[in-house]
Parts: C-alpha cells; structure tokens; sequence
C-alpha cells in the first residue's frame, strides 16, 4: 500500500467502524482502501492517547506565504546571530533561507526592463541568429567555388610547366631587345 497522509475525517470514520464492532478490520480495510496494519495502528493510537493525532508536517520553507517570508526577513533584521539562529530553529527553517527570501524581495522590489528594452533585445537576437546563418550559408558558397576552381585548372602536359613556357618567350624577347643603346 502507498504510504499517503490520510485526513483526520477519514481516520475518525474508520475507526468510528472499527469500535462499532460490526465488520472485521480486513473488510474495514478493504472497503475504505486503508492497510490493516495502518487501522491498527490508529486503534492502538487512539486507546492510548484517547484521541488521533494527525501526522505533525512541520512548515517546510517553500510552503510560507509571500506575507509570512517578509515579516519573517522584518523580525530577523534586529536579531543578533544567536537570537536569528535560535528564531530559525524555533519556526523550522535555515538561515540560508531567510538570505534568499531576502535577496528575492530585494530583486522584486527593483524595477524591471521596460518592454522597448526587451522587444529591442528580442529583435537585436534575431537578426544575430540571421547573419550567422547568412554567413554559414556564404562561407558553404565560398568553399564550393574554391572547389570547382580546384577542379576546372587544366592538367599540365608532364615536363613542361606554364612558368617554363614563360621564361622561354621572355628569353626569346629579351634576346631580340637591343640593350646596348640604352
């Protein structure tokens, strides 16, 4: 059976069945969807104690209000160290949470960017997020052109060199240039 917190309606309606005597405790059980060791328990509870307690949940930090966090930061704030420690203990939280609620009023209270900053910001990421695609898209064009220039040069017959053929005719002209009457 899951372990679930059962309402103190529910544990006073079972064992008002159960002291009724009419049905066993399994039937009791089965029919209201409770473990028999659970109505047990709260039998043996309720002849000791002569009324059922209900589970004691202490106040966990996440459950105080808004109100009660800042009457909470409102009395620690003239407390020494030993008295804000021994506050804490008492209402069962930690210091570390008092900061926090402190530091979350603090940012609540300070005025948010307005809605031209924001929308300006949203519009300035878009285009950011454009131009890096604009410039993936040209650097992919960039090295498919490089490519097909690699691929379009003409193979060179073996032995000769473009620079060779070159050098020749310049030989060749050079040679035709009448350098002594300069």
């Amino acid at each position: 059976m899951i372990n679930i917190g059962y309402s103190i309606q529910l544990k006073e309606a079972v064992l008002k069945k159960v002291l009724q005597g009419n049905k066993p405790h399994h039937e009791i059980a089965k029919e209201l969807g409770v473990g028999r060791s659970t109505i047990g328990k709260w039998l043996r509870e309720y002849k000791q104690n002569g009324s059922i307690k209900l589970k004691s949940k202490e106040k966990r930090p996440k459950d105080w209000t808004a109100e009660e966090r800042i009457s909470a930061i409102i009395k620690i704030g003239s407390m020494t160290a030993d008295e804000r420690t021994a506050w804490c203990l008492k209402n069962g939280i930690f210091i570390h949470n008092l900061d926090q609620w402190k530091k979350d009023a603090i940012s609540a209270i300070i005025p948010k960017a307005n809605k031209e900053q924001i929308e300006e910001h949203k519009n300035l990421k878009k285009e950011i997020v454009a131009l890096k695609k604009d410039l993936s898209r040209k650097d992919k064009a960039l090295a498919e052109t490089a490519a097909l220039l690699v691929l379009k040069k003409k193979p060179r017959k073996s032995g000769w060199s473009q620079r060779t053929i070159d050098q020749s005719r310049r030989q060749k002209n050079c040679a035709e240039i009448d350098f002594r009457g300069l």
